[in-house]
């Protein structure tokens, strides 16, 4: 069972009146579906890249801080080797 034509006027405002469903009207209907579905689609496609190029700065900013870390790390435990050194003389 399809549906009443009084319900598919109300959801689409398409047709004569809300007596008849021409054979047309569910057509255009379910073409403009899926203009719609791939318009959302196509904004999901953006998202999508925008994000992933976030992903990526971010990998690389991460990168950076930590090679920055281990040189710190590096920095920190020559200047507690030369202390150690001067300390005991």
């Amino acid at each position: 069972m399809g549906p009443m034509a009084q319900d598919f006027y109300a959801a689409f405002s398409v047709g004569e009146d809300d007596k008849h469903i021409s054979t047309i009207d569910p057509d255009g209907v379910a073409l403009a579906g899926v203009q719609a579905l791939y318009r959302m689609l196509m904004e999901k496609d953006e998202q999508v890249k925008a994000l992933q190029e976030q992903i990526e700065r971010l990998q690389e900013l991460v990168t950076s801080l930590a090679a920055d870390m281990g040189k710190l790390k590096e920095e920190s435990q020559g200047r507690m080797s030369l202390s150690a050194l001067t300390q005991s003389k």
